[in-house]
């Protein structure tokens, strides 16, 4: 049967191999997921096959021709398309001036035929149940409508391969439910689905092929339907690890409560908020999209100021006017969009490990040798892979940026941790080890606050769960008790 297959595909940049002769077919018409640790391969092998980079050697071989893919554009008119996990459209343009650009149907004299774009746009839109009109700028869109923009144009240039890198980390469960529901239709239609992803479930819900990439090299290629996530995880680590697994751990009962929350309310996020942490012990916040998590979490840290209640910290009441105030006193935020809040992109790894203690105590230093041993200790600590210290958080992989916003924080040895979604976008190794690393600080006596929208996660990490809804607390669980039944009919209202 003809198809897609890499054929000892390599790639390098400057002395890292970043592929190292992968070879694997992808046959016609099937969902085929690519999956593996942060730096696997998996992203640079995708923009080789999107025309994006130009591999070192080997090929890539489709219906028994060899590609020759040396721009995004060639790739789209040998029929790949990729959507992207970040935004790559024009915000100011409309969606139908998206879906076509690049190609746009002209007349005589080179005239535009918009009213033909956008009818030809309105039928895409149709074909992905997408209520949305040609003319609305993409700007305005959420970032679901974003991807399934990118689906439109993808369809546009009538695609029989789309590749999908990380397409639902930003969506919520309905919007990724619509998107699969999408998908299903395309392969119907005879569409290959190259799917890139880290949450093994969507991949086991939508794929009829596993490959495994680890350090640049192709693992394996299982049927989904005679494998299992753990030998999947298996294969890309390298060890056997479940992060789902939950860690038998005793949790103090007795030890002093580090946070008490009474009532806090801040319109509209949350009303009438209950909750305390005991040092050493890891309380888990869950609740769906809406119910107010995140917006706690930053109040608690002096982003915003509540509109009633109080907040005692170590026995003593406190009303934080700035995040500065907070982090004197005791607490740090790991948020969720390490991107936009959690790292200096213009930095190096040792300026964004050191900046929260030299900011907070309100002193700089300038013992580079010093700072340059102390960052260089932070990163064996927490076993951060980067190419050095002064590396900028760009060259490494997303859980080793996470690893560094976590170190950032501890090391100034906060007596309350709050985390906000700590392993969105990491990869399953990473996940394992972050997850270690808390219940490390928590046998350490320092109190950790965690929200995450991933119920196993919750499940694993918590010793106790709160469940919020709609902003308001809807009761607390034990966590050695609570399953995902009794969590979700909180977190949505059902009785049983």
């Amino acid at each position: 049967m003809s198809g897609l297959a890499f054929q000892g595909v390599t790639k390098s940049f400057g002395a890292v191999r970043a592929l190292k002769g992968v070879t694997f077919p992808v046959q016609p018409g099937e969902a085929h997921a690519l999956v593996g640790e942060n730096g696997a391969g998996k992203s640079t092998l995708m923009r080789v096959l999107a025309g994006i980079v130009r591999p070192d050697g080997g090929q890539l071989v489709w219906d028994g021709r060899r590609l020759e893919l040396h721009s995004p554009r060639a790739a789209l008119d040998q029929g790949i398309g990729m959507v992207y996990q970040e935004m790559l459209l024009f915000p100011n343009l409309s969606v139908s001036g998206n879906i076509f650009a690049g190609r746009e149907v002209t007349g005589p004299g080179g005239r535009l035929r918009e009213a033909e774009m956008r009818a030809r746009t309105a039928r895409l839109l149709g074909e992905l149940h997408l209520a949305v009109s040609p003319d609305a700028e993409v700007a305005s869109l959420s970032t679901a409508h974003h991807q399934l923009v990118q689906i439109a144009r993808a369809l546009a240039f009538e695609c029989r391969i789309l590749i999908l890198d990380e397409p639902t980390t930003c969506l919520t469960d309905a919007e990724t439910a619509h998107l699969f529901a999408i998908l299903d239709r395309l392969q119907q239609r005879g569409v290959t689905l190259i799917y890139v992803s880290h949450k093994l479930d969507e991949v086991f819900r939508l794929c009829q092929r596993i490959t495994v990439l680890r350090d640049g090299e192709h693992v394996g290629t299982f049927e989904a339907a005679k494998t299992t996530p753990r030998e999947v995880v298996r294969s890309m680590v390298g060890r056997d690890i479940d992060p789902a697994a939950r860690v038998p751990r005793s949790a103090p009962s007795d030890s002093p409560v580090v946070l008490a929350v009474d009532r806090l309310t801040r319109q509209p996020w949350f009303e009438d908020v209950t909750l305390a942490v005991r040092a050493g012990e890891i309380v888990g916040l869950f609740g769906l999209v809406g119910s107010g998590r995140s917006e706690l979490l930053e109040t608690l840290f002096g982003l915003y100021r509540a509109d009633s209640g109080a907040v005692s910290f170590a026995g003593a009441r406190v009303r934080f006017a700035s995040p500065v105030q907070a982090i004197r006193t005791g607490l740090a935020l790991v948020p969720e969009e390490r991107h936009r809040q959690g790292l200096f992109f213009n930095l190096s790894v040792r300026d964004n490990l050191l900046l929260p203690a030299e900011n907070a105590s309100g002193a700089w230093r300038l013992d580079v040798r010093r700072e340059r041993a102390d960052s260089q200790r932070l990163v064996e600590q927490w076993r951060i892979k980067t190419p050095g210290v002064e590396a900028v958080p760009d060259r490494l992989s997303g859980g080793n940026q996470q690893k560094v916003v976590m170190a950032k924080w501890l090391r100034a040895a906060p007596r309350l941790l709050l985390l906000d979604e700590p392993t969105k976008g990491v990869d399953v190794g990473a996940k394992w080890e972050i997850h270690d690393l808390i219940r490390r600080q928590a046998e350490q006596g320092m109190g950790c606050l965690v929200v995450s929208s991933e119920l196993p996660e919750m499940l694993a990490l918590a010793d106790r769960i709160v469940v919020l809804r709609e902003g308001r607390v809807q009761g607390e669980l034990p966590g050695a008790e609570a399953d995902e039944e009794s969590v979700m009919r909180l977190a949505t209202a059902v009785r049983h």
